[in-house]
């Protein structure tokens, strides 16, 4: 089997290139689903969790957000979940001068996503059973991330109210300004890393309906390193970004595009 330089792949090798590096592919996911809670936390917290080339933002923003992902033709049609903390977060190097919102982690429940974020663009993705969104009758949402049967956080939010439009086109233009920011580290076998630099990747976001809340909570499991493995030193630091001040509660549905042929390298 001969590689060609111009095409992208992925292993095993035996898929074939996955897309020609002169005609990248932007990903289209027809039906998300998302619930969000956002919150200031310390600074110092935020310092000690970004790799050194970010800085936090003057407001130390976390966000904790579910998502559901449906119709994807990269899958068959299906889909799959997501549970991930981001914080506000900002680049400044020799090229490029970006904020945005850095993943600290980003767990999923299906394989192939997984593979595509961390390999690709440098997004921090683990494994992670995810529930579906739980709506109670008095209106509360619940939704959790649990590993090999034990609870590893849950987000659950109020009664939220319908938005109009105006304001979801507001809320369309803020989230499509901020993009991902990452940091791509593949380790080597034998030496230096394989891959060392930051990232920055671009989704295009399009909100049909949108809602807010007052009020939520992150609640987090008590799993020991007999039961979670390695992912407890994950969660203990997750767990050092305190709520100082609860800010936003949203939840949204619509689409999105991953923007693969403007994701890119930080420089």
């Amino acid at each position: 089997m001969k590689l060609d330089p111009s095409k992208h792949y992925r292993m095993p090798l035996l898929l074939g290139p996955m897309f020609d590096y002169r005609k990248i592919p932007r990903l289209s996911y027809p039906e998300i689903d998302v619930v969000a809670y956002q919150y200031l936390t310390q600074a110092e917290a935020l310092e000690s969790a970004l790799p050194e080339c970010f800085q936090p933002t003057d407001e130390p923003m976390v966000t904790v957000f579910f998502s559901q992902y449906n119709g994807l033709e990269f899958m068959g049609g299906g889909g799959y979940r997501t549970a991930t903390f981001q914080v506000a977060a900002r680049f400044d190097g020799e090229k490029d001068h970006v904020d945005g919102d850095f993943i600290l982690v980003m767990f999923e429940d299906k394989t192939w996503p997984i593979l595509g974020g961390r390999e690709d663009l440098g997004v921090p993705k683990l494994y992670a059973d995810i529930s579906p969104m739980k709506k109670f009758d008095d209106g509360r949402v619940r939704v959790e991330a649990s590993l090999w049967g034990h609870l590893l956080f849950r987000l659950e939010v109020d009664r939220l109210r319908s938005q109009p439009g105006i304001v979801r086109a507001v809320a369309t233009r803020r989230i499509n300004a901020r993009p991902w920011l990452g940091y791509k580290y593949i380790p080597s076998l034998d030496g230096p890393p394989d891959a060392n630099y930051p990232t920055y990747t671009k989704n295009d976001t399009k909100i049909d309906k949108l809602w807010f809340g007052k009020t939520g909570d992150v609640k987090f499991g008590n799993a020991g390193m007999e039961d979670i493995g390695n992912v407890k030193t994950l969660m203990d630091a997750l767990k050092t970004l305190n709520v100082v001040k609860p800010i936003q509660v949203l939840r949204f549905q619509g689409s999105t595009t991953l923007r693969y042929d403007q994701s890119r390298r930080l420089r």
